[in-house]
């Protein structure tokens, strides 16, 4: 039986061969590699681990990774319409699609009625959206959690993505910062505008906070898809 430690290795192993530091990658050579055997071994072998037995911070580092896994071991179905609805993988002896695991746990909306409610994260940590790998060219670039750094390795592809993206300009009256899609989808999960700027003013240079201290708090969001 696979476990937590397999998973980070071997989907490190295919980052170290086929993944850009930006994400991008080769897929159709992915798929004929040695690393994507290992990899889809691997996840096949995750069917009866619980991941309930390890502690918080590598349970989380777990569900990010498995996630991420299954967008590599099948990459070429990106465009495959239901692509993300589908399962693809068991844990714990249980059906799980990217949705699933995405929006219905890390997220925490999974009905109180469905028995994997049982493998929710105790918190809602909204710097996961950062975590979340796609293989698009809007998606953050592939992180390998692990247990005894995960925060710090959040927090660190957070603040990657939001300095890669963001962009703030000066209009005399207001700041105009230009903010990646995922902040208007998800939105509740960051709580109102004000929540949404102090977020991201956290992770920025201190040059866009003194700008918005500048014009009196004043800004405006203006939302667009990371190319």
């Amino acid at each position: 039986m696979a476990g937590e430690n397999d998973l980070t290795e071997a989907l490190d192993a295919v980052r170290t061969a086929h993944v850009e530091a930006i994400g991008a990658g080769d897929f159709a050579a992915l798929m004929r590699s040695r690393e994507h055997g290992r990899l889809a071994a691997t996840l096949a072998g995750l069917a009866d681990f619980d991941p309930r037995r390890l502690r918080l911070p590598a349970q989380n580092a777990f569900w990010l990774n498995l996630h991420n896994a299954c967008v590599l071991r099948d990459a070429l179905e990106l465009h495959v319409e239901g692509f993300t609805e589908r399962p693809r993988a068991r844990a714990a002896g249980v059906a799980w699609s990217l949705h699933d695991i995405e929006h219905g746990l890390l997220r925490g909306n999974l009905k109180r009625s469905d028995p994997r409610t049982a493998y929710m994260p105790v918190a809602f940590d909204e710097r996961m959206h950062f975590g979340i790998y796609t293989a698009r060219r809007s998606s953050p670039p592939l992180e390998v959690f692990r247990a005894d750094s995960f925060d710090k390795q959040l927090e660190e592809a957070t603040e990657r993505y939001l300095r890669a993206t963001v962009e703030a300009r000066d209009e005399e009256f207001r700041v105009k910062l230009r903010l990646p899609m995922l902040f208007k989808l998800y939105g509740e999960d960051f709580g109102d505008e004000r929540d949404v700027l102090e977020f991201v003013l956290a992770r920025l240079d201190d040059a866009v906070a003194e700008l918005v201290d500048r014009r009196e708090g004043r800004f405006k969001f203006k939302y667009f898809e990371p190319a």
